[in-house]
């Protein structure tokens, strides 16, 4: 089954088009408004694993949560998100869309990956391709923040608190709170203002 959230009608007739293209054999295809997404991904993805396609025209965190709270449940295959590049480009903005995307694609250049994708996906592939903002990258590598860090920060960085991220990633507040406390010594801040400004600045020192 595939599922693209999208209010734009016309690209929901070029996916659909894609996927009738690229699939031999018939797949489910059902689109969903953002809105009615919210609502409506838990209870499909529960009773049959998916394929997310999400036409990220404009920022939507609640829906990229939901949609990494469903992958932490493993319910979904392969998520695939199209988005503009100035959202790629803004380093905050793509550690979620990192975080969730198996597959984070410019919607500059969408026609051609939407193909390779659904190649792929039709062929039972795990895809992982991303395209990842260079400042982001680089902080992860260099900063040596460990996995657990990395999913963290979606969480940190949208500015909710321990009590909520811990319920999200099932771990004790305590270990939130410590690691959030490794994550700003590493990257040498000390408040989320600190680590706000310090992924938006353009020179990163360590």
């Amino acid at each position: 089954m595939i599922i693209c959230v999208s209010d734009n009608s016309w690209f929901r007739i070029g996916l659909k088009e894609i996927i009738q293209t690229c699939s031999k054999e018939k797949r489910e295809l059902f689109f969903l408004s953002f809105k009615k997404a919210k609502g409506m991904l838990p209870d499909i993805a529960m009773a049959s694993p998916v394929t997310i396609i999400v036409d990220y025209a404009f920022a939507s965190h609640d829906l990229l949560f939901l949609l990494l709270k469903l992958k932490r449940k493993n319910v979904l295959n392969n998520i695939l998100i199209i988005t503009a590049n100035e959202r790629i480009v803004d380093v905050t903005e793509n550690i979620v869309l990192d975080s969730v995307a198996d597959f984070l694609i410019d919607n500059s250049e969408s026609r051609e990956k939407i193909s390779s994708f659904m190649i792929k996906d039709n062929a039972g592939q795990i895809i992982s391709k991303s395209v990842t903002n260079k400042t982001w990258a680089m902080i992860k590598k260099k900063a040596t923040l460990t996995h657990r860090e990395i999913d963290l920060m979606p969480f940190i960085i949208t500015g909710k608190g321990n009590k909520e991220i811990s319920r999200q990633v099932d771990i004790s507040e305590k270990m939130v709170s410590i690691h959030r406390r490794n994550i700003y010594t590493k990257l040498h801040v000390d408040s989320l203002t600190g680590l706000y400004n310090y992924l938006t600045t353009d020179v990163k020192a360590f």
